[in-house]
């Protein structure tokens, strides 16, 4: 693979970063809103009012940081930072895993999570020529 064909292939993945973190703070942020527009709804005001709701706003949270942390990695991906490498192979791992897992009850999407997933490792972690870019 060419130098430049390799530094294609890191700002593709540097882009699906990229719009993953977006999905992540996008469903964190419906997330708070619709725990504040059911919370106004009398039938799960009291259901959300407790506990349930802390843990709501929490994960919410939760996800909306973890795409901001996304983002950062995908940001020093492409400026070629190893550290960023490593962790999107530590991310890729974890998704490629979960699609495993996830095969039986949505098999279209978990597939193409795997080759998502997998092609992201292979390239990152395998590919002499992309990782030659982080050196």
């Amino acid at each position: 693979m060419s130098k430049s064909s390799a530094e294609t292939w890191v700002k593709v993945i540097a882009i699906l970063g990229y719009i993953s973190a977006v999905a992540l703070a996008i469903v964190g942020i419906l997330m708070l809103v619709g725990k504040s527009i059911l919370g106004s709804i009398p039938q799960f005001s009291t259901m959300l009012g407790g506990s349930i709701g802390a843990i709501f706003v929490v994960a919410a949270i939760i996800t909306i940081v973890i795409g901001i942390f996304e983002f950062i990695v995908a940001l020093n991906l492409a400026k070629h930072h190893n550290w960023a490498r490593i962790v999107m192979i530590v991310l890729a791992a974890i998704g490629f895993i979960g699609s495993l897992a996830s095969i039986v009850s949505s098999p279209v999407m978990a597939i193409i999570d795997l080759v998502i997933n997998g092609g992201i490792f292979y390239l990152l972690a395998i590919d002499k020529d992309i990782a030659a870019l982080f050196k």
